[in-house]
Parts: C-alpha cells; sequence; structure tokens
C-alpha cells in the first residue's frame, strides 16, 4: 500500500443526502468515504477483501447542498485510512469532516455492564452488502437510529437543533446478518460536560456484541450556526439521566 500520499476523488452531492437542518445527514459522509474506498480497491491501493475494525467520524462544520462536487481525499499509512470530505472552490478547500478506518480483522468483545433499556434493531435485506452482512454504512445508520430512539424516548424536552454530532466511532466485532427477528440496541449516557455529552450503544445478538458506537453530542445554535453551551435546564436533564446509572 502506499504510505502518506494523498488521493483526491469528486463524488456528485444528491438531494436525499441532506437531513432535517437542510445539512448533509451524518451517515452520508460514510458513504462518501466508503464509495471512495471502493475505488481505492479497485485501483489495488487498498488490499481487496480487508475488513473494517473500527472507524471514527469527525464533523468539522455542517455540509451544504451545492451543485459543486464532493472532494474525498485520502491518505493510506498501513492499516489506517484518513479521509476528508471537503469542498474545493477558487482554490479553497473547506474541510467538513475528517473519517479514520481501520483495516483488518474485527476482534471479539464482551457487552457492557450497563443497565440500559433494550430496543428492537430490525434489519433490512437492503441493508446487507455483497458479503451477506449489515454493510458499514448501514451499521451506522443502525446507530444513529438508535440513538434518536434513545433521545426521544429519555431526553424528550430537548427539541430538533439543539445539539449536533460532533464525533461518532464505531468498533465493528461481529457480522450483523439478515433475520426476521430484531437484534438488541442499547444506549446511555456516559459522560456530561458543558456543552458536551457522550453517548455510548451497543449492537448484540443475546450475549454476543456485534459492535459498540461511541457518540459525542454537541450543543449547537441553529440560528447562529456554531456550538454553544448547554442552559441550566438541559443540563439537569442529562445529569439527571446519568446520574440513574442509565434509563431504568
Amino acid at each position: 500500500m502506499p504510505s502518506k500520499e494523498e488521493i483526491v476523488h469528486e463524488l456528485p452531492m444528491r438531494w436525499a443526502d441532506l437531513d432535517s437542518l437542510n445539512h448533509v445527514n451524518n451517515v452520508v459522509y460514510v458513504d462518501y468515504a466508503s464509495e471512495v474506498r471502493d475505488l481505492l480497491v479497485e485501483d489495488g491501493l487498498i488490499e481487496a477483501g480487508l475488513g473494517v475494525s473500527h472507524m471514527s467520524v469527525r464533523y468539522s462544520r455542517p455540509m451544504l447542498l451545492s451543485r459543486h462536487p464532493v472532494v474525498v481525499t485520502s491518505v493510506i499509512d498501513g492499516d489506517k485510512l484518513t479521509q476528508q470530505i471537503c469542498s474545493d472552490r477558487d482554490g479553497t478547500r473547506t474541510v467538513y469532516s475528517t473519517l479514520v478506518t481501520t483495516l483488518g480483522t474485527p476482534s471479539t468483545a464482551s457487552r457492557s455492564a450497563v443497565t440500559s433499556d433494550p430496543l428492537p434493531s430490525r434489519i433490512r435485506r437492503s441493508d446487507i452488502d455483497s458479503t451477506g452482512a449489515v454493510s458499514l454504512i448501514k451499521t451506522f445508520e443502525l446507530f444513529q437510529e438508535g440513538r434518536v430512539l434513545f433521545i426521544s424516548n429519555h431526553l424528550a424536552g430537548l427539541k430538533s437543533g439543539q445539539f449536533v454530532v460532533g464525533t461518532v466511532s464505531v468498533d465493528f466485532h461481529s457480522p450483523i446478518t439478515w433475520r426476521l427477528e430484531p437484534y438488541e440496541s442499547r444506549s446511555w449516557l456516559s459522560r456530561v460536560g458543558a456543552g458536551s455529552v457522550t453517548i455510548e450503544s451497543e449492537l448484540s445478538d443475546g450475549d454476543v456484541l456485534l459492535a459498540r458506537g461511541t457518540t459525542f453530542l454537541v450543543g449547537f445554535d441553529l440560528a447562529a450556526q456554531k456550538s454553544r453551551a448547554f442552559s441550566p435546564e438541559e443540563r439537569a436533564v442529562f445529569d439527571g439521566l446519568k446520574a440513574s446509572g442509565g434509563p431504568a
């Protein structure tokens, strides 16, 4: 594999890439990166058949719909693939997110001993890729779905747009295959800061851990389009949930 050489690809943006805030949806950044990773495999720059054991996504700023192409830069260094999702206009590059992927065979791990509400996570046939398992993109989507349900069920007083995702990381442990019976999704609050919180999530099949996700949420001022500290009322809601040890 080449080492520390930047490779640049361009991809078109679609209306369907946007979320309810008219920003590119968090999962779509993973889609952009995965599309380019497949191109790198086709070009022989990444070994075919390599799995993914870990991926982290750091969101720098919201990305809006544009007729200009999305620019994806890639740097391969051993088993690490670092990609940036950017725009490049008039010679000025703006970075919207940075994704770091660890290539290789996933390792097994144990479920966390934390009290939390189990929620059903049902797989659709369209979630399955050519390997017969849920794709990396759809795994991020399952964690997003579980996170939204967790917030809806336990933080109902918080409104859409009050916070945004700062970073998401996922550790992959075992393939998630299609079946009619749903898998189990669990989420809990592990840290509360002045303007950010951390939500931990797991997808499992009984005692078998399939994937673990960590999400860093940041308070957001929708009008000013920038981060902000939590209000005392918001902080009290978060602190109360964390102090309980997880959803009852």
